[in-house]
């Protein structure tokens, strides 16, 4: 079944020649195919930019509901190594239905730019709550943390590693709230035994040394996986709980050859409250040999974690519940309708549910290995 559209897609020309390898495997992202935006979307605000996108506010017209749209210009997308991040991010964010993960709306593919559309989330950045309000107490940050490792599990479990965990990349619901939600998987990767992840991609404070050993060399550094999200994850827990960065220095290639060879310490200012569980825990992550890293389990059952985890599973099924009652009580004629892309593949439901705000988008730097690995995101 081909993408859902208001005229023939073939009628829409997007940049390239019509029947070229681009245009094909651009419009087999979409879920709709449509020659002006405005068709379907209000675009609002400018949330944020990136090299090659920007993220506006946009509201849905017939649904009168707002969204944060991911506004890629299609001429980038020249680039086979733009599209197929493209493609790579779109087919993840399409395997994903998890509480405490960004969920997808649909792909709108125009004329000029494709559309990924979102939910949007008010509560702002984990980062600005850090910045405004300072270290958190043990007790919400395992409450917090036990949230953004769930996500990470969900993620882990569909062999999708992230490669950008940071304060950052997590937002929370709304003003005030406590409950957060993952975004940002425009490096994320499939990582299987037989084709681990190559090429340089992550923060500087919070990418794991396997990463960086493709930073000199972009074609003969280590393979890497699951591990490197584990690492970042102890990086953030210790901002969590202290406010400061593990690894600080005034200039980048510092910072880096501290995250190389795990140079960091629980400064007595800060660290001085904070229990030895809670030490015990980031000291397991943060070790260069990724195998010598706590496992997801062992994260799982940490004593320092566990009560919070188990409180967090509650809540993940109390939530699927409730979202199963809400589908359940929708008038049928309101059901919504399953939307096949050009591919065949199905893509999300319309019925995503919207609060209102949202992301970040840093600018990056581009550093990408002998083909496969998309880009890198290394910046201060």
């Amino acid at each position: 079944m081909r993408s859902r559209t208001e005229m023939d897609p073939g009628s829409v020309e997007i940049g390239f020649a019509p029947d070229s390898d681009q245009a094909l495997r651009i419009k087999k992202l979409a879920t709709w195919v449509l020659d002006d935006i405005s068709k379907m979307y209000q675009l609002g605000d400018e949330l944020g930019r990136g090299r090659f996108s920007v993220v506006q506010h946009a509201t849905h017209l017939k649904e009168n509901q707002s969204y944060a749209v991911k506004v890629v210009e299609n001429k980038s997308l020249a680039d086979d190594e733009n599209l197929e991040a493209l493609e790579t991010e779109i087919d993840i964010l399409r395997q994903l239905d998890h509480p405490y993960i960004v969920s997808l709306k649909e792909v709108v593919v125009t004329s000029k730019d494709t559309y990924i559309v979102m939910e949007l989330l008010s509560g702002g950045e984990l980062f600005n709550r850090i910045v405004e309000n300072g270290s958190f107490t043990e007790a919400e940050a395992a409450s917090l943390f036990a949230q953004i490792l769930l996500s990470m599990e969900y993620l882990h479990s569909l062999n999708i590693v992230h490669r950008d965990v940071k304060p950052e990349n997590i937002l929370y619901l709304t003003e005030g709230a406590n409950q957060i939600k993952l975004i940002d998987f425009g490096y994320a990767g499939m990582w299987s035994e037989e084709k681990p992840l190559t090429g340089l991609c992550g923060t500087p404070d919070y990418v794991a040394p396997e990463v960086l050993t493709w930073y000199e060399d972009d074609e003969h550094g280590t393979p890497y996986g699951k591990g490197s999200d584990l690492w970042s994850l102890g990086v953030l827990l210790y901002v969590i709980l202290s406010g400061c960065s593990p690894f600080s220095a005034d200039e980048e290639e510092a910072i880096l050859a501290l995250v190389q060879e795990a140079k960091y310490e629980f400064h007595e200012a800060e660290w001085k409250d904070i229990s030895p569980e809670a030490k015990d825990l980031i000291s397991q992550l943060l070790m260069v040999k990724p195998e010598e890293r706590l496992t997801m389990q062992q994260l799982l059952d940490h004593s320092w974690l566990k009560s919070a985890i188990a409180t967090s599973r509650v809540e993940i099924e109390a939530a699927k519940v409730a979202k199963q009652q809400q589908q359940a009580a929708k008038p049928s004629g309101d059901a919504p309708a399953t939307r096949t892309a050009g591919n065949g593949a199905v893509a999300l439901t319309a019925g995503a549910q919207a609060a209102p705000a949202v992301s970040t988008i840093n600018p990056t730097v581009k550093k990408s290995d002998n083909k496969k690995v998309l880009s890198c995101c290394v910046i201060s």
